[in-house]
């Protein structure tokens, strides 16, 4: 009996067991992206992301082979290299949303020429040009560490 009494003491103290209104917080912000595109959506000016590195070169895309990833659309010169990148996008498509690297690492940002690109660690890397290119290169570890640590912040301040 006195379990009753106390388990009826304690439910109205609490509300009853009333249903409460309750406000439920907002879904957590999405995360902002920072992704050089053109008017079209399209990044790295219609090149193929694969071809950098199976290639060696900068290759453009068709229309006709296109993927999205992280809000924009890359294009292939073939449905295989669409197929690798569909299977390990993140991998292929360009470090610093294809900004360039040389700048990210001056905690900038640069538009970047998608024929003036290194592989560095397996990652895709385009630059403004090549002066921005050689000026990276003078000392690659030190300025992809630089752009690595710079990012965020650039992304938080400029991306959408």
């Amino acid at each position: 009996m006195f379990r009753v009494i106390f388990l009826v003491v304690a439910a109205v103290a609490c509300g009853g067991g009333k249903p409460t209104s309750q406000t439920t917080p907002p879904p957590p912000a999405a995360a902002k992206r920072l992704i050089l595109v053109d008017a079209e959506g399209v990044g790295l000016g219609g090149h193929d992301p694969v071809a950098y590195a199976t290639d060696k070169a900068a290759v453009k895309g068709t229309a006709e082979q296109t993927s999205e990833h992280a809000g924009a659309k890359y294009r292939f010169a073939s449905a295989e290299h669409k197929a690798t990148f569909d299977g390990d996008a993140a991998k292929h498509a360009p470090q610093f949303g294809g900004y360039c690297a040389y700048a990210a690492s001056m905690n900038r940002l640069s538009e970047s020429d998608p024929t003036v690109f290194e592989i560095v660690d397996g990652q895709l890397l385009v630059f403004t040009n090549a002066d921005f290119k050689e000026r990276f290169d003078q000392d690659v570890a030190g300025n992809k560490a630089k752009a690595d640590a710079n990012w965020p912040g650039l992304v938080e301040k400029y991306g959408k």
